[in-house]
C-alpha cells in the first residue's frame, strides 16, 4: 500500500504550488479555471507520466505545466519508506529513495511500480458506455494482473500453436488440391494402357523393354546417390556447427565475478567444462564417421556409372536393333511410365490425406485446451465480481457474462458479408451471430448451402451469394478460434421503492453513468484514486445513496482525491483535507486548507451558490 504525501510545482499555470496530502478523503474544490483539474493531472502526470493520454489530457498539461513546469511529487510506502519523484512535461522521470540516491531500473510510466488509479469524467462515461470491449474487463483484470499474466502466457503459446496447425493444415490442402489435379491429369494412363494390349512375347523384344526400364531405374539410382551426399554434408556442417558451439566458452560461462557465489560457480564451471570435453571427445568420431560414410558412398556413385554406362551401351545397341520396331512398345512404355506415376502420386495423395486427419484432430485438442482456459479467464472475473459486488453495496450490481462480446466475431463476420450484394446487413448479422463460430467455419469450409440455409433461412439464392462471399473473405480456420469475450455489466438501480430495476450504465443518463461506476471504481483497490469532477450532471439522491456511502466505508483504506464540485462528497463524507482554489486569470493559487468545518464558508460559497442561496434551500426544504 502507498499514498501520495506531498507535491510541490515549479513553473507553468501553478507555480510555487506545495502541498501535503494526509490518507483519506481530499477534496479540491474552486472556481472553474482555478487550477483544479491541472493539479488532478500534475499528480497522475508525475506518477505516470502521458502514456495512454488522451489529446484533451494532453493539451491541458501542455498549456499548464509546459516545458519550463516541473513536478516534485513524494510518495509513502509501507514497505520501502518514501520516493521522491520529479518530471517534467516531455522528459523522463527522475526516482529518488529517501536518502537521495537515484533508484535504477524502475519504469514508473509502466504503471506497475506505484500503481495509482486515475479518471476523469469523459473517462469514467467511455467504459459506462463500452457494452462490448476492453474497458469494462480491464476494471477486473487489472486485480488479477499476475494471475491473468500467466494464463494470458499460456493462451498466446496455445494460439501460436493454432496459428501454426492453421498454417500446416493450409498448406496440406494446397498438396491435396495439387495432387488431385495432377491425378485428374493422367487420371485415364490406365484405361489407356489396358486398350494397348501386351507387347508381343519374343525375347528381344522383352529384353529391349528390360534395358529401356533399367534406364529409368539408374536415373532414379543417380538421384538418389546425390541426396545421401547432399544429406550427409548437410550432417557434417550441422556436427561442424554443434562441435564450435560446445567448445565456445562464452556459450557455457556461469560464472558472474561480482557475486557472492563465485567460487561455487567456478567449480561448477570447471565440472561443466569437464564434461563438455568429454562429451566433444566422444563427438569428435562422429564427424570421421560421416566422411567415411561420404566416401563409401563416392565409391558406390563410382561403380554404378560404370555399370550404367554399360547398361547404356546395351540399350543403345538394342535400340539400333529394334530402330523399326512398332510404335506400340513406344506408345506402351509411356504410359505405363505414367500409370506408375499415377501410383506414386495416389500414394502421396493418400498420405497426405492422413495427415490432414490427423492435423485436424491435433486441432480438436489443441482447441479444446485453448477454451479451457479461456474459461479460468472467465472464472477470475467472476471471483473479481464477486469480491466487488461485496464491497459495491445493493445500488450496483456487476456482472460477468460469458461470451457474450462478439465484437471480434462481428466484425469478421461484416468483413466477410463484403461482396456480398445483399441487402439488411443488420438482420443477417444477427441471424449468423446465432451460429458458433466453429459452426459457421463449417459451413464455409464444405460449402454446404444446404445445412446453411437450414440453420439461417436465407434463402436459396441469399444463401448461395453469402457463403460465396464467405468462401472468398474469410479464412475457416481463423473464423473457428476467433475471440468471443466476456461482457461485463455495471448496473445501477434506478428504483426508488418497491422492486428494484437495473439498467446497465450505458442505458442510464451521464450524471447515473458516473454513480454506477464510481462506486466499483473506489471499491477496486488500495491504491491511490484521483476522480476529477465526476459528478456533473449527478442527482444528488444517488451521490448520497451510492457515491458517498461508499466513501465512507472505504476512505480509511485508500487515499482518494476527489475534484468536485457537489457539496455533498467533502461534507457529506467528512473530507480529511479541503483545498480550495482560486486564480487572478494568470495563475492558480491555493486559497484555502483545512478541514470541512474550516472551509465551510468556502464549500457554503463555491458549492453551493452563496450563503443566500444555501439558506434559501434550508428554509424552502424545512417548509416541505
Amino acid at each position: 500500500m502507498w499514498t501520495l504525501d506531498s507535491i510541490e510545482l515549479n513553473g507553468g499555470f501553478l507555480p510555487g504550488l506545495k502541498l501535503t496530502l494526509p490518507h483519506g478523503l481530499i477534496c479540491i474544490i474552486g472556481p472553474r479555471g482555478s487550477g483544479k483539474s491541472t493539479l488532478a493531472e500534475a499528480l497522475r502526470f508525475a506518477i505516470k507520466g502521458t502514456v495512454g493520454a488522451s489529446k484533451p489530457r494532453l493539451d491541458l498539461l501542455q498549456a499548464n505545466v509546459g516545458a519550463s513546469g516541473l513536478v516534485t511529487l513524494v510518495a509513502r510506502t509501507d514497505a520501502a519508506g518514501t520516493y521522491t519523484i520529479r518530471r517534467g512535461y516531455k522528459q523522463s522521470a527522475v526516482l529518488l529513495s529517501a536518502d537521495g540516491r537515484a533508484v535504477p531500473n524502475v519504469d514508473l510510466d509502466r504503471g506497475t511500480f506505484l500503481p495509482l488509479d486515475a479518471y476523469n469524467g469523459p473517462e469514467i462515461e467511455a467504459i459506462a458506455d463500452e457494452t462490448l470491449g476492453e474497458r469494462r474487463r480491464a476494471l477486473l483484470d487489472d486485480l488479477r494482473g499476475e494471475e491473468l499474466s500467466t494464463i494470458h502466457l499460456s493462451l498466446g503459446e496455445h494460439r501460436r500453436a493454432l496459428e501454426a496447425n492453421a498454417d500446416r493444415i493450409r498448406a496440406t490442402r494446397r498438396s491435396i488440391d495439387d495432387l488431385s489435379e495432377r491425378i485428374e491429369e493422367i487420371g485415364d494412363a490406365r484405361a489407356r494402357l489396358a486398350s494397348v494390349g501386351p507387347l508381343p512375347e519374343n525375347a528381344a523384344s522383352t529384353e529391349y523393354t528390360a534395358a529401356t526400364r533399367q534406364q529409368q531405374c539408374n536415373a532414379r539410382e543417380r538421384k538418389r546417390m546425390e541426396d545421401a551426399l547432399a544429406a550427409l554434408s548437410s550432417l557434417t556442417r550441422d556436427a561442424e556447427a554443434i562441435k564450435q558451439r560446445a567448445s565456445d566458452p562464452k556459450q557455457f560461462t556461469i560464472v558472474e565475478e561480482t557475486s557472492a557465489n563465485s567460487a561455487l560457480l567456478l567449480e561448477k564451471q570447471a565440472a561443466l567444462r569437464q564434461t563438455l570435453n568429454l562429451a566433444l571427445a566422444q563427438f569428435n568420431s562422429v564427424i570421421p564417421g560421416i566422411e567415411s560414410a561420404k566416401a563409401l558412398i563416392e565409391q558406390t556413385k563410382t561403380a554404378l556409372a560404370t555399370i550404367h554406362a554399360r547398361q547404356a551401351a546395351d540399350l543403345a545397341q538394342l535400340q539400333q536393333v529394334h530402330r523399326e520396331a512398332d510404335e506400340r512398345y513406344r506408345v506402351r512404355l509411356d504410359l505405363e511410365q505414367s500409370v506408375q506415376r499415377l501410383q506414386e502420386i495416389e500414394k502421396e495423395h493418400s498420405l497426405k490425406k492422413n495427415e490432414l486427419v490427423q492435423l485436424l484432430s491435433d486441432r480438436k485438442t489443441l482447441k479444446a485446451k485453448f477454451l479451457l482456459e479461456r474459461e479460468q479467464v472467465s472464472e477470475l472475473r467472476d471471483e473479481v465480481a464477486s469480491e466487488l459486488q461485496l464491497e459495491t453495496g445493493r445500488k450496483v450490481r456487476i456482472r460477468v457474462l460469458r461470451n457474450a462480446d462478439n465484437l471480434a466475431y462481428r466484425t469478421l463476420l461484416t468483413e466477410g458479408l463484403k461482396g456480398a450484394r445483399v441487402r439488411n446487413h443488420e438482420e443477417i448479422l444477427d441471424s449468423l451471430l446465432q451460429l458458433r463460430p466453429e459452426q459457421l467455419a463449417q459451413f464455409i469450409q464444405m460449402d454446404d448451402q444446404v445445412a446453411f440455409d437450414e440453420a439461417c433461412g436465407f434463402g436459396i439464392e441469399r444463401t448461395r451469394k453469402i457463403l460465396d462471399a464467405f468462401r472468398e473473405n474469410v479464412d475457416p480456420l481463423e473464423l473457428e478460434v476467433v475471440d468471443i469475450e466476456d461482457q461485463v455489466r455495471i448496473e445501477l438501480n434506478v428504483a426508488t421503492i418497491n422492486e428494484p430495476i437495473f439498467k446497465d450504465a450505458a442505458e442510464l443518463s451521464r450524471g447515473q453513468k458516473c454513480t454506477a461506476l464510481l462506486p466499483l471504481l473506489l471499491a477496486r483497490t488500495d491504491n491511490p484514486l484521483i476522480i476529477d469532477q465526476p459528478e456533473d450532471n449527478l442527482d444528488n439522491h444517488f451521490i448520497y445513496e451510492t457515491v458517498v456511502n461508499s466513501i465512507q466505508r472505504l476512505k480509511g483504506k485508500r487515499q482518494m482525491i476527489f475534484i468536485t464540485h457537489n457539496a455533498n462528497i467533502p461534507v457529506l463524507a467528512n473530507a480529511d483535507l479541503v483545498i480550495v482554489m482560486n486564480s487572478d486569470g494568470k495563475i492558480g493559487y491555493v486559497e484555502k486548507s483545512g478541514s470541512v468545518d474550516e472551509c465551510r464558508n468556502e464549500i457554503v460559497d463555491l458549492l453551493e451558490g452563496g450563503r443566500e442561496a444555501f439558506e434559501l434551500r434550508r428554509e424552502r426544504y424545512a417548509r416541505a
